[in-house]
């Protein structure tokens, strides 16, 4: 072993060591912090107006129920910490009725559930993404454990968020339709219409990383669909129709001083306002764009294709979180590669270890100016490492990916 090998193992040693002491600080901050399941909350006060026939897409009947559930009994008031401000639910009708059944329980009862349910999602997920990419098992289950005790993921559990569900369909669908069964694969991708602005692309993405299974996976995918909003539609009558106006709604209150904002756009948007800010949007996305035909045209493989898309569609969107970027793990995956030679080049490293350090400064409550989306350094590093390493050098040999 050379001394650049023995080096590359240490500093592995390393990151997995400073990611299992992270799991202290993950226990301190969930027992201690007033605000721990603050989305949870939110799914489960809709689940909770849902289950009494009302409209969980309704902010004044939604926000009572959460006053109900959060303030009144503790006669907490604004202003004191574990004061529960409202939040509005734009997920899919799905997650609402999902939870239906248990809102007979107390959320401190069914959060817990809840979060083990999420992290389980993400360690599977997880582990059929580095299966796909033919990590060896015994690199595949440490990579499954960093993975899990991930900051992003550890937000994605505080949270109490769902994105774990769109990260599995995913997951599943890929590696379903890579072992030649694309219907179960399509029937998967389904999870994606809960969080829809990160789903909308993923069938598309699964189709240019497994183009030979791309059509009846496309098809199952719209089957299983029509068959969710269905089933919704008759579920909750008369109220399917108000989750676009939602979604909408949701955006235009997020327009003033947007916390954590993980993609490029949190570099400038947060600084503008009025039409300045709608403005440079559209620039950055068409640059992006522009970006993202002369970088397809360049790459040949599967996977690189299909992963480009995926970086570019998580890096342009202007509305994702920190939590959300577990999206991103097959890229990192197919950097680091199975035989860990992406630990030699220094921007795949410094990637790794932004991803395990700097989501943490929106945290702790850091701010420089306007700028508090720290996931977005980790993301612009991501772009920076996979233009340099897949596209600018054609690396076609990634489609070669063989399980082990």
């Amino acid at each position: 072993m050379t001394a650049a090998e023995r080096g590359i193992r240490r500093r592995q040693r390393l990151f997995v060591v400073f990611t299992a002491v992270l799991v202290l600080a993950y226990a301190r901050q969930l027992v201690n912090a007033p605000t721990a399941g603050q989305d949870f909350r939110a799914f489960f006060a809709a689940a909770t107006l849902a289950a009494h026939g009302g409209d969980p897409y309704d902010w004044t009947a939604l926000g009572h129920t959460e006053e109900a559930l959060y303030n009144s009994p503790g006669h907490i008031r604004v202003g004191d910490a574990a004061y529960y401000d409202f939040l509005p639910y734009p997920e899919g009708p799905w997650l609402a009725l999902a939870l239906e059944p248990l809102t007979g329980l107390s959320w401190r009862a069914v959060y817990p559930i809840f979060a083990a349910l999420m992290l389980l999602a993400i360690a599977a997920g997880s582990w059929l993404i580095l299966s796909r990419l033919g990590w060896p098992s015994t690199r595949r289950r440490i990579g499954v454990v960093v993975a899990t005790l991930s900051p992003i993921v550890f937000f994605n559990i505080f949270q109490g968020q769902v994105t774990a569900l769109v990260f599995l369909g995913f997951a599943a669908a890929w590696y379903l339709a890579w072992r030649g069964h694309p219907v179960a694969g399509g029937l998967a991708l389904t999870l994606v219409w809960i969080k829809p602005n990160l789903g909308l692309a993923l069938p598309l993405v699964v189709a240019l990383l497994e183009p030979a299974a791309a059509r009846r996976l496309l098809l199952t995918f719209a089957a299983g669909s029509v068959l969710a909003f269905g089933a919704a539609a008759l579920a909750l009558p008369g109220v399917l129709i108000h989750w676009p106006a939602e979604i909408l709604s949701h955006w235009r209150a997020a327009q003033g001083s947007q916390p954590d904002i993980a993609s490029i756009h949190s570099f400038y948007y947060p600084a503008l306002s009025g039409p300045f800010k709608t403005i440079a949007l559209l620039l950055v996305v068409l640059a992006g764009c522009a970006y993202a035909a002369w970088a397809l045209g360049r790459v040949r493989s599967p996977l690189a294709r299909g992963l480009t898309v995926l970086l570019l569609w998580f890096a342009l969107l202007p509305y994702v979180h920190s939590f959300d970027a577990i999206l991103l793990l097959p890229l990192l995956a197919v950097l680091v590669a199975a035989d860990q030679r992406g630990w030699g080049d220094a921007t795949t490293e410094a990637t790794v270890w932004a991803f395990a350090i700097i989501p943490f400064a929106y945290f702790v409550g850091w701010h420089v100016f306007f700028f508090n989306g720290f996931t977005a350094i980790p993301v612009a590093l991501l772009l920076l490492a996979w233009h340099r390493r897949v596209v600018i050098p054609r690396l076609d040999e990634i489609a070669e990916v063989r399980a082990a």
